[in-house]
């Protein structure tokens, strides 16, 4: 008689640690969510980076996530890349221009989320640099606490031996 596969039981689905640090450092993009003042979820995709246990995204200052984040900082963050998600949750803050430390930190941001860093030579990485860096632009600094990693892949080879035990069974 077959193993009896428990479908509805997904922990070993997970990620590990490693493979969440490696989605982390990657960047790339994200969904990033809100509240509207009605309590409606709301998310966009947009880039981001990751350093110190934060994700750091940005935008212009007239785009409603700003007030709303302002009026209610908790918020979530989805990655997905190569059929491996990673949920967050945190509590964000927004840096503006008038911000004394701001100059120190669009340094340093504003060259990670163009890939100055890893590019510095390159003409389109230099221009997207300089364009990010406007007067009305702000970055949201994000906790990023995981709530939950999945791997697809894991679960579609689950999947499969599920469906084989059950045909099984027959």
């Amino acid at each position: 008689m077959a193993e009896e596969v428990d479908y509805e039981d997904l922990t070993t689905m997970r990620l590990s640690e490693a493979e969440v640090e490696q989605m982390l450092e990657n960047g790339g993009e994200c969904i990033f969510n809100w509240t509207t003042k009605e309590g409606y979820p709301v998310g966009v995709v947009v880039a981001f980076v990751y350093q110190d246990g934060k994700i750091w995204t940005t935008c212009a200052e007239r785009r409603k996530r700003v007030p709303a984040l302002k009026a209610r900082p908790q918020s979530g963050v989805v990655i997905n890349a190569g059929g491996k998600t990673a949920s967050f949750k945190g509590d964000s803050i927004i840096h503006t221009n008038d911000d004394d430390d701001f100059d120190e930190l669009k340094s340093w941001f504003y060259r990670r989320l163009s890939r100055l860093d890893k590019m510095p030579d390159d003409p389109y990485v230099q221009s997207f640099a300089k364009f990010l860096d406007s007067p009305h632009r702000v970055i949201i600094e994000t906790e990023a606490r995981l709530v939950v990693g999945f791997d697809t892949a894991k679960f579609h080879s689950f999947t499969v031996e599920a469906m084989a035990a059950a045909e099984a069974e027959g």
